[in-house]
């Protein structure tokens, strides 16, 4: 009776957020998340979601959240809080309005950031909450929109995505969830079903498959927008399209990975990215830095930061 109760609860629950259409790869990261979770029910637990730009940072966050969102009556999932900041003057205040409004069950009007923040935390004082932030860009963001997070009652969770690490660590976050790229199965099939709306490609496709999927080094936005790219195109298209990959990126794949690029707010940082993009890639941490270095472009620090900003990845060996 519990479990059929439980599952006509979850089929009427119209709070479910909406993902992606082929979850490939994502039940593992939801577990990663989930686990550390229940760990941890006797305090606040914090988590940080980090990765790239089109990695699946949102998805695993919106797919955690479904997992657990009717464990509490209070929970708010803020969504594209670097966009909407961006876009919008008062954007943080918009979106303090909106985590109170899911808290407090009615719309709140909020004059000021400082206001908003205050609020918040007189709100969120002692309750059991179940907060996402999701793509937070800067540590103010995130201090307007959770306030202190130790005020929270026992067994609340706060997750954040983002593309920093530092800001993580800055929050003292207690867990990390690195997105990892698809290994070449997973890149393979997730792109299969966009492509061929199934797990493999068919049979005159598969070389054709396993060139765009290397093209796409494991990232799953890539995936997902060049296998629908590419669904019901004849083969010409799909050689044509490859031959294009090899001197132009895709628009859309572009321009979600240059918003990392964008938010660094050092000309310096981007010239340093820039050079390691054209001259440095597979090379020595300590040769590249030596070089950088050279050129007056302080690489010690600024090869930290790209890392932290997902830009650049220093593999075991340096």
């Amino acid at each position: 009776m519990q479990q059929i109760v439980e599952d006509v609860l979850a089929k009427l629950d119209s709070t479910f957020l909406s993902i992606t259409e082929f979850p490939v790869g994502l039940e593992s990261r939801v577990r990663n998340v989930t686990d550390v979770i229940e760990n941890q029910l006797k305090k606040v637990c914090v988590i940080g979601i980090w990765g790239m730009g089109g990695s699946g940072k949102t998805t695993t966050a919106k797919a955690v959240y479904n997992r657990i969102h009717r464990k509490f009556v209070d929970r708010s999932f803020v969504e594209n809080v670097r966009e909407v900041c961006e876009k919008e003057n008062r954007g943080i205040i918009h979106l303090q309005q909106q985590l109170l409004s899911d808290i407090l069950k009615q719309k709140k009007k909020i004059h000021s950031v400082v206001l908003g923040t205050t609020k918040i935390e007189k709100i969120f004082r002692g309750k059991k909450v179940l907060v996402v932030l999701d793509d937070v860009a800067t540590f103010e963001q995130l201090k307007s929109l959770c306030g202190n997070p130790e005020l929270f009652c026992p067994g609340s969770v706060l997750i954040v995505t983002t593309r920093d690490l530092r800001l993580l660590n800055l929050f003292k976050v207690d867990y990390v969830c690195t997105m990892k790229e698809m290994d070449e199965n997973e890149s393979l099939e997730l792109f299969s079903w966009h492509a061929f709306r199934q797990p493999s490609p068919i049979n005159d496709f598969c070389e054709l498959s396993r060139n765009v999927v290397t093209y796409c080094g494991g990232l799953p936005v890539a995936l997902e927008v060049l296998g629908s790219y590419l669904y019901e195109r004849k083969k010409q298209e799909w050689k044509s399209v490859l031959l294009k990959l090899e001197r132009i990126p895709n628009d859309q794949v572009q321009e979600k990975l240059r918003i990392s690029y964008d938010g660094l707010k050092d000309d310096m940082e981007k010239d340093m990215f820039l050079d390691i993009c054209c001259f440095f890639i597979g090379k020595e941490r300590v040769d590249v830095t030596e070089i950088l270095n050279g050129c007056g472009l302080h690489a010690d620090i600024g090869i930290t930061v790209l890392v932290e900003r997902s830009l650049v990845k220093i593999e075991k060996n340096n």
